[in-house]
């Protein structure tokens, strides 16, 4: 009997210390495992691209394995319904771009980003203006001009009749108070192509699409629809500087399922900020013709908020209809 009271003595004050080792393991050792790292897109697209270094960091940063896992289809539909279902431990973070939110408009079956958590946006790829450079507009400026004196002559290439390369330029069409000429290409390279030819006089695609053309000085970057000038073109205005409040192109960042703990986003967040002021990973990105743009969970929320506004404009004020390209 004098045992067994002791040993229960004994427990008593053992239980406080180990319920503390417990707390301590949750919130201070996180992660303590490996984390997946969903990509709702195919090896060597994109997201895939820019993911992965990232992950990389993070590996190092935590001293365990971000094993990324790419689950395309469906236009990053499957992927991101995997992220929004998935248990909300911390342990499963994914990606989102720009198509999670405009797959509403293009598919039966479709993800919320408001079914995730947001924790950092980490790239965006502007929208440009972009001509041939033999063409006769210098800046912004010239071509605008010529646009209003001259409604719906100007031919602009895209990658299809409610492609992103339309719905860039039916953005631009509208707040720059223009009329152009759609003429639809299968994908981004033959619309380039076209431009390249002399058989239309600009395009709206993005510039990681025609960035190489503008190095070898075969087109002109006239402006660049991002909401800072990019690394690589320092003398390129934005359209937000020339008075065209613009702000278009895709973006890609890092979400987690719906109900996970903010104090693991906050770790995540931070990792991922620390990853995005590595020398090697900004100009990896920038190589890539990508635009580093680190934002916290707040601030990203205010990019998918412009976004979402636009994606209804776009719809229900122009009309567009939307494709998956």
């Amino acid at each position: 009997m004098k045992k067994l009271l002791v040993l229960t003595v004994a427990l008593m004050f053992a239980l406080p210390v180990f319920a503390q080792g417990v707390e301590e393991e949750t919130s201070e050792s996180y992660p303590s495992r490996n984390v997946r790292v969903i990509i709702p897109w195919s090896v060597g697209g994109m997201t895939d691209v820019l993911t992965r270094p990232v992950a990389n960091h993070l590996e190092e940063q935590f001293g365990v394995p971000f094993v990324v896992e790419n689950k395309p289809g469906g236009g990053g539909v499957v992927g991101s319904l995997e992220i929004e279902k998935a248990d909300n431990d911390g342990y499963v973070i994914g990606t989102t771009s720009m198509s999670t939110v405009s797959a509403q408009y293009v598919s039966p079956v479709y993800p919320d980003i408001h079914n995730v958590e947001l924790i950092s946006q980490v790239i965006t790829i502007p929208a440009t203006v972009t001509v041939n450079a033999d063409s006769p507009f210098e800046t912004l400026q010239d071509l605008l001009d010529y646009a209003k004196a001259n409604p719906g002559k100007l031919k602009n290439s895209n990658s299809g009749s409610g492609a992103s390369a339309h719905i860039y330029a039916s953005y631009f069409e509208a707040m720059a108070g223009i009329k152009v000429n759609h003429i639809p290409y299968a994908a981004y390279a033959e619309a380039v192509t076209a431009l390249l030819g002399g058989h239309v006089d600009m395009t709206n695609i993005p510039l990681p699409d025609v960035s190489a053309h503008v190095d070898s000085g075969d087109l002109r970057l006239l402006a660049i629809a991002s909401a800072e000038r990019h690394p690589s073109y320092p003398d390129v205005p934005t359209l937000k500087e020339l008075g065209i409040d613009v702000v278009m192109g895709n973006y890609s960042g890092f979400v987690a399922p719906k109900g996970t703990d903010p104090e693991k986003i906050k770790i995540l967040d931070d990792a991922i900020a620390k990853a995005m002021e590595d020398p090697e990973i900004r100009e990896f990105l920038i190589n890539a013709g990508y635009q580093p743009v680190y934002l916290n969970s707040e601030d990203f929320a205010t990019v998918i908020s412009d976004a979402e506004k636009q994606l209804d404009f776009l719809v229900n004020e122009l009309g567009v209809e939307f494709v998956d390209d």
